[in-house]
């Protein structure tokens, strides 16, 4: 008994340890993919954008900050936009709000971090916000007004002008934070254009060139009053894994999870154009059932593309698999070798080889003279 008892204790170790290896391997599928955590990142994202009658919209987001300790103190937040004449010709009316401390900042011109120390800087500059024309240098902006420097519309397909600006915030001097929360609330100016049949706009509230990444977004698009879902039109447009709502209004609620750096969030959103449009942008002719037929490629195309994901990722989670499936029956060939070598046999024991190469007068000698009995 005990001879069988070791057996079974190698088969059981092999077993364990060829799913170990399979849970290793895994695990470092699941590890390579999220790499080390970004030094700034969002906790949360909430953005709720309402379309104004004259096409504007008023746009309020709260951003919670998770900041990793560096080698300098965090100073200063900021957000990124092109202006473009064709969509989007200038912001204003902007405010800036510490929720974490409910202080409301002011605004001010555009300080260097690098040139404080953190007294000076918490004395002199936090609690404050800017504006700033970053189009010929990140580094020495411009400064920028929002009625001044306005871009002047054009139509959608016309040569556009553009602008890059950078609406940022002073904070406190922070080594590190698990969250800090700011509301950032603006208008942008000259965002849709009002066609023969419809009125549509895009609102891109992450461009491909954001940098940070954020466990979860949550928005609301809102028309304007008299647009319900029966005459209206939204849809999503993300890489990443997204939920979005219709409600009776016509409002799009979404939800994205897991956006990494470097990902989208864009709305496209269109209305029944009403007798009584104000958008000052018009362009002559129909689109309804141009850009209709657009987002039905577009969501072709992100199907595929969901597909073909959806196969890799089937695949690489198998090779584990099937490895692991190789390692455990491997360990069991190996188990029922090694308890084999092992055990002591107690009864018949079969054995097969090659005839002895003697002669059958030889054999019958040896089966007659040295065992007897033996047939």
């Amino acid at each position: 008994m005990g001879s069988h008892r070791t057996a079974r204790a190698v088969i059981a170790a092999a077993v364990v340890t060829a799913i170990t290896a399979a849970v290793v391997l895994i695990m470092g599928f699941a590890w390579s993919s999220g790499g080390d955590r970004a030094q700034v990142s969002y906790n949360a994202v909430d953005m709720r954008a309402q379309m104004l009658d004259n096409g504007d919209l008023r746009i309020t987001q709260t951003f919670d900050y998770r900041l990793e300790s560096r080698g300098t103190p965090w100073r200063q937040m900021f957000q990124q936009y092109t202006l473009s004449s064709d969509r989007l010709t200038t912001i204003s009316d902007i405010s800036v709000t510490d929720l974490t401390t409910g202080r409301t900042y002011t605004q001010d011109t555009v300080h260097s971090p690098s040139g404080y120390g953190d007294a000076g800087w918490d004395s002199e500059c936090a609690g404050r916000w800017y504006i700033a024309d970053i189009t010929q240098s990140e580094s020495h902006p411009d400064p920028f007004d929002p009625e001044l420097d306005a871009l002047t519309a054009t139509a959608v397909g016309e040569p556009a002008q553009t602008k890059d600006v950078e609406i940022g915030w002073n904070i406190p001097s922070t080594r590190s934070a698990k969250s800090m929360r700011f509301e950032l609330a603006m208008t942008w100016h000259g965002v849709a254009t009002a066609y023969d049949d419809v009125v549509a706009l895009e609102w891109e509230p992450f461009s491909a060139l954001n940098s940070t990444p954020a466990a979860r977004v949550t928005g609301t698009f809102a028309f304007p009053k008299g647009i319900s879902e029966s005459n209206s039109w939204a849809w999503l447009h993300t890489g990443a894994a997204s939920e979005t709502t219709r409600l009776d209004d016509g409002s799009l609620q979404f939800t994205v999870t897991d956006l990494p750096g470097g990902e989208y969030i864009n709305v496209v959103v269109m209305a029944e154009r009403q007798p009584t449009s104000a958008v000052s942008r018009e362009q002559a002719g129909r689109m309804k059932q141009r850009i209709l037929e657009q987002e039905r490629q577009e969501a072709r195309i992100a199907s595929n593309a969901r597909q073909r994901e959806a196969r890799g990722r089937l695949v690489i989670w198998l090779i584990p698999a099937v490895l692991a499936l190789l390692l455990v029956v491997g360990a069991l060939i190996g188990a029922k070798r090694a308890g084999a070598q092992g055990r002591r046999h107690t009864g018949a024991l079969e054995h097969w080889r090659e005839p002895p190469g003697v002669s059958p007068a030889a054999a019958a000698a040896l089966i007659t003279d040295v065992m007897p009995g033996i047939q």
